[in-house]
């Protein structure tokens, strides 16, 4: 065997034995929809604000993270069917309740009417209606505490963030349900301003949750890992780093 080839089979040789002595960490699935600020697609310049505790909390229960954006239809749909799979920033409404593992909360989000720039703010949900449709982002849990309080479904416009700031700024929906971290970007990038805040009517925790096949042991990892981080300063530097 020539010189080079016995080299070459070393290399090989030994690249095989240092992959076998220091195996990489297992991945686990980290799962959201697209929400700007929240869950940023991977060629923003920041990751968004659940990403990075989602990730961080995976990496210190020593697991590597892969973030995957998915319409929230798609990723429950995956979550479900994996033992591997995580959803981050996820409503605990009573349809999902039985079918998913609730592991931790992760933060609470306040929902507030939103109006056009320059209106007169919507303060609560009686003056929505009187105002005619309320817009809400597609798969979102606000839809189902609207139903609750009695709104009916053909009073609904539903779509993405995009759509609704569209439609919102048009008037033809006379309010928009939503947070302000994820609508107020989105409204001011196509229009220039940003629209009208009325007063917080709602509040819902957000959870990391997963599929009945995930490991019991690691969600527990996983709670004690965010659990650690609301202590030592990580959740307090990344909410500084988005919420401004």
């Amino acid at each position: 065997m020539s010189l080079p080839s016995t080299l070459l089979c070393t290399c090989l040789l030994l690249g095989a034995a240092c992959a076998w002595a220091e195996p990489g960490k297992p991945t686990l699935d980290l799962e959201c929809d697209y929400l700007p600020n929240i869950c940023n697609l991977p060629d923003d310049a920041n990751p968004g604000l659940m990403i990075e505790i989602g990730s961080e909390a995976i990496r210190r229960a020593g697991f590597v993270p892969n973030v995957k954006i998915r319409p929230w239809v798609r990723a429950m749909r995956e979550v479900l069917a994996s033992p591997t799979a995580l959803i981050i920033y996820f409503a605990r409404t009573p349809e999902r309740e039985p079918l998913f593992n609730w592991i931790v909360v992760t933060n609470t989000t306040d929902f507030r009417f939103f109006t056009r720039n320059g209106a007169e703010p919507c303060n609560s949900l009686q003056q929505a209606i009187s105002r005619g449709l309320i817009g809400i982002r597609a798969g979102s849990s606000v839809r189902s505490w609207l139903i609750q309080q009695g709104v009916s479904a053909a009073s609904l416009a539903e779509g993405q963030l995009p759509e609704m700031a569209k439609m919102l700024n048009a008037g033809r929906v006379g309010s928009f349900l939503g947070a302000s971290i994820t609508f107020n970007q989105t409204y001011q990038a196509q229009h220039g301003k940003l629209p009208t805040e009325g007063a917080v009517v709602y509040s819902s925790q957000s959870w990391l949750a997963s599929g009945p096949a995930f490991s019991p042991a690691t969600a527990t990892r996983l709670a004690k890992a965010i659990n650690e981080m609301k202590q030592d300063g990580f959740y307090e530097q990344a909410m500084r780093k988005y919420m401004h």
